[in-house]
């Protein structure tokens, strides 16, 4: 059989490295989990985030399409997508959610 028709699996080496890599919290191609100690405005961005993460899984739209309706490049939709709060103001992801789900409304609860 052909080197191309065999099937690659890496090495021990080279699965320890990619392991270490993906496990490094600052890897830029991650999802961001929101720690359980979070602000009530890290949930916030954090939510308007998953929202349009939401609303890209449901409608079906590429990356470059969400970037085209917000108004952002795409690398600025993949942080957003990705959870990457941090990046964020809480009134710049509404805004962004806004042209994107124009219907969307903004609502404080107090807690009792």
């Amino acid at each position: 059989m052909s080197a191309l028709g065999k099937k690659f699996f890496p090495d021990k080496e080279t699965l320890s490295e990619i392991r270490d890599k993906f496990s490094d919290p600052n890897y830029p191609e991650l999802s961001v989990a929101l720690s359980e100690d979070a602000t009530e405005l890290e949930r916030a961005k954090y939510e308007v985030c998953q929202l349009i993460a939401r609303h890209q899984r449901e409608s079906g739209l590429r990356q470059d399409d969400l970037a085209t309706i917000m108004g952002i490049d795409k690398a600025r939709v993949s942080e957003i997508v990705r959870g990457k709060i941090n990046r964020f103001t809480l009134d710049r992801l509404i805004d962004y959610s806004q042209r994107l789900i124009p219907e969307i409304k903004v609502q404080i609860i107090v807690a009792s």
